[in-house]
């Protein structure tokens, strides 16, 4: 199982429930994962509200529209959609509760960094 797939396949699910639009999954997940990057890299690096002002906004900026455009590689690829729709379409409920589970967790958790970090 691929975690990675397996969350834009419930994002999409999600954001897209027509299926006509992988913009929105792509950048819901291009918002996560790069909210976890810069998060993890802040306490790394030192950064206080000064020095961001400075070349690390730029660096950040730069890795979400890296990050977006190999999303959009990734994820705009018909046939991948469909292989990764038709891979999990098929779980176990038991599998769709905990699979739903740990998405959910880690949209909050991504999202509680805003908030509380």
């Amino acid at each position: 199982m691929n975690p990675y797939y397996y969350l834009f396949y419930k994002l999409s699910h999600f954001l897209n429930s027509k299926g006509k639009n992988e913009i929105g999954p792509i950048s819901g997940i291009s918002f996560l994962v790069g909210l976890n990057i810069m998060v993890s890299y802040e306490p790394l690096l030192h950064i206080t509200k000064k020095n961001y002002l400075g070349p690390y906004k730029t660096i950040f900026i730069a890795i979400c529209v890296v990050l977006f455009i190999t999303n959009s590689i990734l994820f705009l690829n018909k046939k991948r959609v469909s292989e990764i729709n038709d891979r999990y379409k098929g779980e176990s409920e038991t599998s769709k509760k905990v699979g739903n589970f740990l998405v959910i967790l880690y949209v909050a958790l991504s999202l509680g960094i805003i908030v509380f970090g």
